[in-house]
């Protein structure tokens, strides 16, 4: 066998090494970048109060990501990346979840005081929870975040006729928040039967605290 190889045969290959290792310099070199650009970004935001926040590196780009409590403590995790030598972008992806704590807050204190009551065994809102629902649709029109509206049951009754009845009471409750001017895109109703007491069923007034309906603030936005 002739393993002669002609000069075009061997400049080629010679070509074909030094694109290779060109390349593997190339992308040991943004490897290393990276990983520089990490380490230094990580340390910048790492403190106390920047606890929750998480970067990753692209390039020489910044992917900010977290769950901030207001938004100067955002704007403090981009300040502190900003602020490292080489970082050349920065996409700040931290939500922040002050005004939903807030959202929760009201809605929780506001249903510790008040109950949205059925016609016994309807979805069918009591006359007397419509003032409670206008409120708590006040409530939710200031907060520009998921909520979920659930319902719940007490164990009287076939499990999964109480996870339907609880399902149809949780989307009646979020059929009139869209009425009272609620965006119809920011709710979830879920209906939880008896899976998720609060009281004891044993009892008339635990059976009472069970039949409830719960606002839950999701968090991001709607």
């Amino acid at each position: 066998m002739d393993f002669r190889f002609s000069q075009f045969e061997i400049l080629t290959a010679a070509g074909t090494l030094l694109v290779c290792l060109y390349f593997i310099c190339v992308f040991t070199e943004v490897s290393a970048i990276e990983n520089h650009l990490g380490s230094a970004v990580s340390q910048a935001v790492d403190s106390d109060d920047l606890y929750w926040a998480s970067v990753e590196v692209d390039g020489q780009g910044v992917i900010l990501t977290g769950a901030a409590p207001d938004i100067p403590a955002k704007n403090a995790a981009l300040q502190r990346a900003a602020g490292v030598f080489g970082v050349t972008g920065i996409d700040n992806q931290i939500k922040v979840i002050g005004e939903a704590g807030t959202c929760q807050t009201q809605l929780d204190d506001y249903l510790s005081r008040e109950t949205v009551s059925f016609k016994s065994g309807k979805a069918e809102v009591a006359e007397s929870s419509y003032q409670v629902l206008a409120m708590l649709a006040m409530i939710l029109r200031s907060c520009h975040t998921a909520i979920e509206i659930a319902g719940h049951t007490d164990d009287k009754g076939d499990a999964e006729i109480n996870k339907a009845l609880s399902q149809r009471r949780a989307d009646v409750v979020a059929k009139h928040m869209v009425r009272h001017g609620v965006d119809a895109g920011q709710l979830r109703a879920r209906g939880y039967g008896e899976s998720q007491p609060v009281a004891d069923n044993g009892t008339a007034q635990g059976r009472k605290a069970n039949r409830r309906i719960e606002f839950r603030v999701l968090g991001g936005s709607a």
